[in-house]
């Protein structure tokens, strides 16, 4: 009995016709076939996947504020609150520490119109001088309560009872003699050496000299 292994492959084909050549092999294209074992097939790129969030309780971080226009303009707004309150507290100051807090006390309100003001002969009742610019206070003596108000004062003279001074620039002599207390608001205060019996009181930026 012979072994088929060692026929020839024309056998039962006529003799002189060779024989048809063998199948081809049925090979897959590994770059069509997609991941093998999970992996992805080498050549492509792989794909990011996005993170999905899985519960509302995830934690993210947090967004950062924009400081464009919206920002500026709250702070503009803060700014011109805060301004408008200062300068309400202002006019509030002024009102009490001005005439108001001196026509409750009974005082004379005296408005001077002149620029450059002068006051030599004292009051006989108490009263509150109001100046728009400067005032020169010269009466050598005043026995009554007195008040002075204007952008730049000078002061001289003998005082029985107590005075205030409020200025941007206020100037006390080494003539002047205050018996009783004296109250000073001042954005510059010059103390040429006046002589004071009682308590000093008021506030002041800068003291001179």
């Amino acid at each position: 009995m012979s072994d088929p292994s060692h026929e020839s492959p024309n056998q039962g084909l006529p003799p002189g016709i060779p024989a048809p050549p063998p199948p081809r092999p049925d090979l897959k294209d590994t770059l069509e076939a997609g991941p093998t074992y999970g992996s992805e097939p080498r050549g492509r790129p792989k794909k990011k996947r996005k993170k999905e969030r899985t519960h509302p309780t995830d934690t993210y971080p947090p967004l950062k504020k924009s400081r464009g226009w919206g920002g500026c303009c709250g702070c503009l707004a803060e700014f011109f609150a805060l301004a408008l309150l200062l300068l309400l507290a202002g006019a509030a100051v002024v009102g009490w520490y001005g005439p108001g807090r001196f026509v409750s006390d009974g005082y004379t309100v005296v408005n001077l119109e002149s620029e450059d003001a002068a006051v030599a002969i004292a009051p006989t009742e108490p009263t509150f001088y109001l100046a728009p610019g400067t005032l020169h206070y010269a009466a050598p003596v005043t026995k009554v309560p007195v008040a002075f108000a204007g952008r730049e004062l000078r002061i001289e003279g003998d005082f029985h009872e107590a005075a205030s001074i409020t200025g941007v620039k206020v100037t006390v002599t080494e003539t002047s003699r205050f018996a009783k207390d004296l109250e000073v608001i001042a954005a510059e205060f010059t103390d040429l050496g006046m002589t004071l019996k009682g308590e000093l009181s008021g506030r002041v930026i800068k003291n001179l000299p």
